[in-house]
This record gives structure tokens, sequence and C-alpha cells, in this order.
């Protein structure tokens, strides 16, 4: 399934966490986050973040965001 947009949790410090992934009109929860990684692309100054998630539905999905530094 492609997902259209990602809705994200700002906690008190600051940190976004994904909260809920989108299917056109369908929303998805995210029951679990499984990891967090944040890489620097090999070319380029660019920092990503990488969620991989656990949904309601026992689908595991990678979500990346680009992060401003």
């Amino acid at each position: 399934m492609k997902y259209d947009r990602v809705e994200y949790y700002s906690g008190y410090k600051g940190e976004e966490k994904p909260i809920a992934v989108y299917a056109g009109e369908l929303r998805l929860e995210v029951v679990r986050l499984v990891s967090v990684k944040r890489v620097k692309e090999k070319e380029g100054s660019r920092f990503v973040e990488i969620f991989e998630c656990l949904l309601e539905t026992g689908e595991t999905v990678k979500i990346e965001r680009e992060l401003e530094i």
C-alpha cells in the first residue's frame, strides 16, 4: 500500500516522531517505533531520519524525513 502523507507528533524536546500514515482518506496509526536511525548521505550534507514503524494493520513501514540542521 502506498502512503500519501505522514502525521507527526512533536514531544517536549522537539523531537518529532510519526504517529500515523495516510493512504488517501484512510488513517493508519503507528503502534510502535521499531527503530530510528539518523543518516548523513554520502554525497552532500543532507541528514535523513529513518523510522521503522509497526502499523495497526501489522505491516512494518520505513518513513524517511529530512532533518534541518
